[in-house]
């Protein structure tokens, strides 16, 4: 699955290692992506906040800000919450990859990375984005901003909400 959008994807790489995030973004950028890259997780929460990119891959563990502590303070944004993040880490236990995935993950690649394996979870990742960004749109075409936002993190769930309102009904054809 090749990038749906004529723009490359904006990427950013959070890896303490200077060998991984150079190995990293240049696969990224093989790939089509325009890619940057923070040392820490204190700067690339810090960059990330721009909200200038499409996707982040994160190492978990780093100096300065570990990247549960990065995935944590994105999600309790709530224009950050809508990019993925791909949490990497040499750590193949399966309960890192589950503690990655509760906390909101988008998803979780093992060191080494496999560039065709990560090809593919980096496409699927902005394909999704690509298509909850489209649903927000068209939502908000259709409902006011507030409205939109309560359906699509409800989900359509029935039961509504109980609210007061007052109705006026009016007929002013044959007013006098």
């Amino acid at each position: 699955m090749s990038q749906p959008s004529s723009e490359p994807a904006r990427l950013l790489v959070v890896d303490d290692n200077k060998v991984n995030r150079m190995a990293l973004s240049r696969h990224l950028e093989l790939q089509g992506h325009m890619v940057e890259t923070a040392e820490n997780g204190k700067e690339g929460l810090e960059k990330f906040s721009s909200g200038m990119f499409d996707l982040m891959l994160l190492d978990i563990e780093m100096p300065v800000m570990n990247g549960f502590e990065v995935l944590a303070a994105c999600l309790k944004d709530p224009e950050l919450r809508q990019i993925p993040i791909i949490m990497t880490s040499a750590m193949e236990e399966l309960d890192a990859v589950v503690k990655c995935v509760e906390l909101g993950a988008e998803d979780y690649l093992t060191k080494p990375i496999n560039p065709i394996l990560l090809r593919a979870r980096v496409n699927a990742s902005l394909e999704k984005k690509r298509l909850r960004d489209e649903q927000r749109k068209l939502f908000r075409t259709f409902a006011t901003k507030e409205v939109a936002e309560e359906l699509l993190r409800t989900g359509f769930s029935l039961g509504g909400k109980q609210v007061t309102a007052t109705v006026l009904f009016a007929d002013i054809r044959s007013f006098t």
